[in-house]
């Protein structure tokens, strides 16, 4: 039963991403993305990653893609959705990478079937994936990094605010 929903929520991340290059309206592929992130979080619940399936739906899914959607309605880009637009390079790109994404995640979920040993779970240490391990490592290798990630996106929110601004004047 377990390996029927991994590839239901493969198939339906894969289709969700594709929806997400594929949407003209940005909100449209804004709420893609949040089922992307949901149906990803299935996938780590089932490979028993507890922790990091939280965290994908508390922060990627709650805060980060909040930040994204108010980012793109305090922009108003309504002006570029009326242009009609043609398929664009960057959505062909967008589409072969899930199309190469969705075969290389069905080739690892079928490695048993091909002969192909693939990740040694063994190697694995107990620790990984748990709540010590990964504040350990976020508060003291990754802190830097975490710190400069946090200013970036309040300066992605400043930058919204001034650019609605500026719209909202003339």
């Amino acid at each position: 039963m377990a390996v029927i929903i991994f590839f239901m929520a493969i198939v339906f991340a894969m289709g969700s991403g594709i929806m997400v290059v594929c949407a003209r309206n940005p909100v449209h592929s804004a709420l893609w993305m949040v089922s992307t992130l949901f149906s990803t979080a299935v996938i780590y619940l089932l490979l028993e990653f507890d922790f990091i399936a939280a965290i994908q739906i508390i922060v990627y899914a709650g805060a980060i893609m909040m930040l994204i959607i108010y980012v793109i309605m305090l922009t108003s880009i309504e002006e570029d959705l009326k242009k009609k637009i043609k398929i664009q390079l960057s959505a062909i790109v967008g589409v072969a990478f899930v199309v190469i994404l969705f075969i290389q995640t069905m080739l690892s979920g079928c490695s048993k079937l091909i002969g192909w040993e693939g990740l040694d779970y063994k190697k694995i240490p107990e620790t990984f994936g748990g709540v010590k391990y990964i504040a350990y490592e976020l508060f003291s290798k990754y802190l830097l990094p975490f710190e400069v990630t946090s200013l970036l996106l309040l300066a992605a929110i400043a930058g919204a605010v001034v650019l609605a601004k500026k719209d909202k004047k003339n």
